[in-house]
């Protein structure tokens, strides 16, 4: 009932199922409570407002650059700044798709990096759209956050709106889940997207192109460990986190909002690092 309600766009029942749900699964006696964290000392950012179909959708909006949350990442910034300029690009443009040609060709203020988390698989609510991007000299991430289920609307307005700005849209596995969910939730809540999108890079396609039979799968993270060595050692597991956002709906308690934020742009970092080492041919490290 309240993955339906939720996919159907019944927020106020499925926030009702939920909180009915809790109470039930709630331990009988007493039980030490934490105080709960709001979401402005966990995530802090500023409430907006998106002008929606129904009328004016608030949501919150997490703006940070790589100095401040990855200072030891900046010489890796400047690497995908000279990159995407054209210092370190070895491939032969006549046989990468047209997408990465696109990329090739742009520059670093031309790449919209996306990255989405959701309520669950299938067709379930967006709670986070997170975005990349290269301004003033300074990689910079937008974080959209839907503090309730009723605030989804806001984000998809905001990306619609940002997305306009792209000259490449780059996303990792975007065909098949990021781009096409949310156009199945702008349609259920009446939020208009462009009718023409920048050119599309898929990083898992040409990941599959770049690197196929040479790493054990192409889940983002994988790439992660063979290309570039890192190992995350306390993020968040994927599979928890519809769960954690369910809790924060519930409670209000923010205390691992940030672990998904930080998540999700430990996710577009990556992104940037991996169309790098598309384009400058690099090979899996050793581990």
């Amino acid at each position: 009932m309240l993955l339906r309600s939720i996919s159907h766009g019944d927020l106020t029942d499925a926030q009702e199922i939920l909180r009915e749900t809790i109470r039930r699964r709630r331990p009988h006696g007493r039980t030490k409570q934490r105080e709960p964290i709001p979401l402005t000392e966990a995530c802090p950012g500023l409430e907006q407002t998106a002008p929606t179909s129904p009328g004016p959708t608030k949501y919150w909006s997490v703006r940070r650059t790589l100095d401040e949350v990855a200072p030891d990442r900046l010489p890796a910034a400047r690497r995908y700044s000279a990159i995407l300029r054209g210092a370190g690009q070895q491939f032969d443009e006549l046989e990468a798709s047209p997408a990465l040609c696109h990329a090739a060709n742009a520059g670093p203020e031309d790449m919209l990096f996306l990255d989405i988390e959701t309520c669950g698989l299938g067709s379930m609510p967006i709670f986070l759209i997170g975005l990349m991007l290269y301004a003033d000299g300074r990689l910079a991430f937008d974080q959209f956050f839907a503090r309730d289920y009723s605030e989804e609307a806001g984000i998809l307005q905001a990306f619609s709106e940002r997305v306009t700005e792209a000259g490449v849209l780059v996303t990792f596995n975007g065909k098949a889940l990021d781009l096409d969910l949310i156009r199945q939730r702008s349609v259920v809540l009446s939020v208009m997207l462009p009718d023409r999108l920048a050119p599309h890079l898929d990083l898992r396609q040409e990941s599959r192109r770049r690197w196929r039979g040479e790493v054990p799968n192409f889940k983002l993270q994988t790439l992660e460990r063979h290309l570039f060595g890192r190992h995350r050692s306390s993020d968040i597991p994927g599979p928890q986190i519809p769960d954690v956002y369910h809790e924060f709906v519930r409670s209000g308690d923010a205390r691992r909002i940030g672990d998904i934020l930080h998540h999700n742009l430990l996710d577009l970092l990556t992104m940037g690092d991996l169309l790098c080492a598309i384009l400058t041919g690099r090979d899996p490290v050793v581990e």
